[in-house]
């Protein structure tokens, strides 16, 4: 790899705006649905489904099309609109009590989920499709900076968030906060990126993104019909049913848990793991197969996701608190921490493979058409997943403890963890008994 290799110009623009939307979600990720739930009064089923069916659904399904319109109008008009849609939608997230008369606030939120969903699924594609254009012979060291970039933005994103939240109040991550990280983009955008052009002879990567808009439709159809790809997807949605969960589930269980509890710093643990460890996950799994280093990722986070139940098979007071490098944690928050570092090392080794085994599958001649549904799986997890962890800790944690009743943590977060072993024995009887091959990737 050369590490000395000079990128141009737009290749740091494209990370440059892509640091900066990664920023504004996930200074507002960890707290959608605490902001839902507890400011605006919605139920934690129906907060779960507006953050993860509606938001994720549709920035990681569209992209699917808005790939393909961005190819066919330009990037830079495609990041241009998109951050105007962002801007847009965080700023009605955070001041729907002010611009609302409630108190169902369903119609508003709806309104900043759709422009925060729809600005969203046009960043992705655009700046991977920059990176990919900029960076010639060098596409491995070109998406090891993007990669990095992502959680850069993430890591600055919560800090920014947690010292603006402490001070002034959940709405202000969106109005401030989010908002700001928005308009630097929009700027960086519209003054400094220029459309990409190809480095190098010619463009020899798979495009994945056919260029009119009636292609990606016909192509969906070829991908969809291919019923045994379709199973693959699937199963591989069961793992990020568990990841989802971050989002979801996890910050209302330890508001539960914790009134006060920063939700952002727990979740800061999953972009300085990757950070951290990535390059080293990598070197450690670089000559298993793909099929491997899939399930063994799925089953780290399958150990991490029973943590939880830890304190109540011990007979702990989930709530008691207990020191942590000068911090007083909840037991339940300390068992917490391990379990999303075991979701992080989980999704290091599975994340990357699965575009490995996909393009080892693939029809031959057809591996960027189906590369193009490698994040398909992620939407399937999150459009399931996300209502689903709400409605586990609704009828599981919140009614009973609101009777009086112990709560049923433990069967809460083995049920999640069941959608671990599922999806392992989903891949396992694909690649065996489906796919007929084995995996050679």
């Amino acid at each position: 790899m050369d590490t000395k290799h000079r990128f141009p110009a737009t290749f740091w623009a494209a990370n440059t705006v892509e640091l900066f939307e990664r920023g504004a979600y996930y200074a507002i990720a960890s707290f959608v649905v605490i902001y839902l739930n507890e400011t605006l009064g919605m139920s934690p089923t129906f907060a779960t489904f507006l953050n993860g069916t509606l938001l994720w659904g549709i920035i990681y399904f569209m992209p699917i099309l808005s790939g393909t319109l961005a190819d066919r109008y330009g990037f830079k008009r495609s990041l241009s609109l998109s951050f105007v849609l962002l801007v847009l939608g965080y700023l009605i997230m955070g001041t729907v009590q002010k611009i609302w008369s409630g108190p169902d606030f369903t119609v508003p939120v709806v309104a900043a989920i759709l422009c925060i969903g729809i600005g969203g699924s046009f960043v992705k594609p655009c700046i991977s499709g920059t990176v990919q254009k900029t960076s010639g012979a060098h596409t491995v060291l070109g998406f090891g900076i993007f990669y990095m970039t992502i959680n850069i933005g993430s890591m600055l994103g919560r800090i920014v968030s947690y010292n603006v939240r402490v001070e002034y109040g959940i709405p202000a991550i969106f109005t401030w906060v989010a908002t700001a990280f928005a308009v630097a983009g929009l700027l960086v955008t519209l003054f400094v990126y220029k459309e990409p052009q190809y480095q190098g002879d010619a463009p020899t990567q798979i495009s994945a993104k056919p260029k009119t808009l009636g292609a990606a439709l016909k192509g969906m159809f070829v991908v969809l019909g291919d019923l045994k790809f379709v199973f693959f997807l699937i199963v591989i949605g069961l793992f990020w049913i568990i990841y989802v969960q971050i989002y979801n589930l996890v910050p209302l269980f330890l508001r539960f848990v914790d009134p006060d509890a920063a939700v952002e710093l727990y979740t800061l643990i999953n972009p300085v793991m990757i950070v951290a460890f990535q390059l080293l996950i990598t070197k450690l799994s670089k000559h298993w197969t793909a099929l491997a280093s899939i399930m063994v990722g799925i089953g780290v986070t399958v150990v991490g996701m029973l943590l939880n139940i830890i304190p109540w098979l011990m007979g702990l007071d989930p709530a008691a608190r207990v020191p942590v490098l000068g911090l007083a944690l909840p037991v339940a928050g300390l068992f917490m921490l391990g379990s999303l570092g075991a979701m992080a090392l989980g999704e290091m080794f599975t994340s990357p493979r699965v575009y490995q085994y996909i393009g080892g599958i693939a029809p031959k001649g057809q591996e960027g058409l189906y590369l193009g549904y490698a994040n398909l799986p992620l939407a399937i997890g999150t459009i399931v997943g996300a209502p689903a962890g709400g409605y586990l800790f609704e009828r599981l944690v919140q009614d009973p403890s609101g009777a009086g009743e112990p709560v049923r943590a433990v069967l809460m977060w083995s049920l999640v963890a069941l959608m671990g072993v599922l999806s392992m024995g989903g891949i396992w009887i694909y690649d065996r008994l489906v796919r007929r091959g084995g995996d050679t990737a």
